[in-house]
Order: structure tokens, then C-alpha cells, then sequence
């Protein structure tokens, strides 16, 4: 009678549960892998978004800078003597501006108070020619509700001493001053501290201007101008 060889089925059944159990572990290990790749993933992202959000609400000008009024009386160059007896280049001007400024951010929450001294500057061809302190530091009343307004009257007349013109600016400012109309910038910078947060925000706003040259009998308005920051 011949016999079973029983113990070649048995070591067959120990192959196979050998090569199922080693097919679970490494399933096991591929899940594994797969959802640290997911959380990876997830966190990149979130961090992603929290440094975009960060670098918005740092970099926010929580005002809007705009000219409402302008009139300009005089604007005239003096280019520099042949003779020696005038080293530099003079700028006469005579101008009045209205400039307001109006907080206009959500982003911002908190009482906005000035840090630093509120100033304008005004440039012909880049080169500033007059300034003028709007407020300093401290100095006013807290800005505590969205919408707040500050109205600043500013009247320049005077001359000033400016480093001798090159060809091309005199050109452009005979060119303008035939036109009888000049372009100027505008250039508001100061700094707020937010209360609630402690956070300082430095603005700086530009205003380009197109001025006509008003007189008594004729003046010559302007539409209102937006800064750009």
C-alpha cells in the first residue's frame, strides 16, 4: 500500500502562508507610505497658504491717497549764469494742493494712530523741489473707524535751489511750459502703528499731476486724482 507524502503538502502549505504573510506586510507598508505622503502634502500646503496670508496683511496700505483740489500760479526755471554768478539751477513755484487721506482697509483691525512724522513731496522731472510736514508723529487724533478721512491744505510758494538741469530737462520743461501745462508728482510717506495688533505700516503713495497754470480770472481746476501706492 502505498503511502501519502504528507510532509511535502505540509511544507507546500507553509510556502504559500509564507508568501501571503510577506504580501500583507508590504501592503501595510505601502498604506503607510502613502498617507505620511498625504500629510506631507497637506502641511506644505497649509503652510503655503499661511505665508501668503502673512505676506498680504504685511505688505496692506491701509489708506487711499487722492489730490481733490489743485491750482498752480507759477512754475519757472532759472538754468544756472554762464558768468559764475549763478552756480545752480532755481525753481520758482507757487501752488496750492488738498490732499486727502482716507483709511479704507478691513484688513486692518484697531485703533491707527501716527509713528512717524507725515510728509509730501513735490518733484518736477524726479527731483523733489518742496516739502512739507503734513502732521508728526503722534500728533492728531487717533483713526479709529473704516472710512476716516483727513484732509491736509497745502500751500507751496517759494524757490528753491536744484543741481544744474541736463539738456533733456530743459527741453521738456520749455516743451511744458509753452503747453502751459506741467507734470508733477505728488509723494506722501509717513507710518501708523495698529494698536490691537502692534503692528507698524509704512505707507508711501504717489500722485502724478497734470497742472494748467491758473490765474485770478482763470483758474484751472483739476479732477480729482487717486495715489497710486
Amino acid at each position: 500500500m502505498q503511502q501519502k507524502n504528507y510532509s511535502g503538502l505540509a511544507t507546500h502549505e507553509r510556502i504559500i502562508k509564507h508568501v501571503n504573510s510577506g504580501t500583507t506586510v508590504h501592503g501595510t507598508m505601502g498604506c503607510t507610505a502613502d498617507v505620511l505622503y498625504c500629510c506631507c502634502a497637506l502641511l506644505t500646503v497649509a503652510f503655503i497658504g499661511w505665508i501668503v496670508v502673512a505676506v498680504k496683511y504685511a505688505c496692506v496700505v491701509p489708506f487711499r491717497a487722492s489730490v481733490d483740489e489743485a491750482s498752480l500760479a507759477r512754475l519757472a526755471l532759472t538754468a544756472p549764469g554762464g558768468n559764475g554768478t549763478l552756480p545752480a539751477a532755481s525753481l520758482a513755484y507757487d501752488l496750492a494742493l488738498v490732499v486727502s487721506l482716507r483709511r479704507n482697509s478691513r484688513a486692518v483691525v484697531g485703533v491707527l494712530s501716527r509713528a512717524a512724522p507725515l510728509d509730501a513731496e513735490l518733484r518736477f522731472l524726479g527731483r523733489p523741489f518742496a516739502r512739507a510736514r503734513l502732521a508728526g508723529a503722534g500728533c492728531g487724533p487717533a483713526i479709529r473707524y473704516l472710512g476716516k478721512t483727513m484732509v491736509y491744505r497745502l500751500a507751496w510758494k517759494g524757490e528753491s535751489a536744484t543741481p544744474a538741469p541736463r539738456p533733456n530737462e530743459v527741453a521738456a520743461f520749455a516743451r511744458e511750459s509753452a503747453a502751459g501745462v506741467f507734470e508733477l508728482q505728488l509723494v506722501v510717506a509717513g507710518e501708523f502703528k495698529c494698536t490691537v495688533r502692534s503692528r507698524w505700516y509704512r505707507i508711501r503713495v504717489s500722485c502724478a499731476l497734470r497742472l494748467s497754470v491758473s490765474t485770478t480770472a482763470a483758474p484751472a481746476p483739476i479732477a480729482r486724482v487717486e495715489c497710486a501706492s
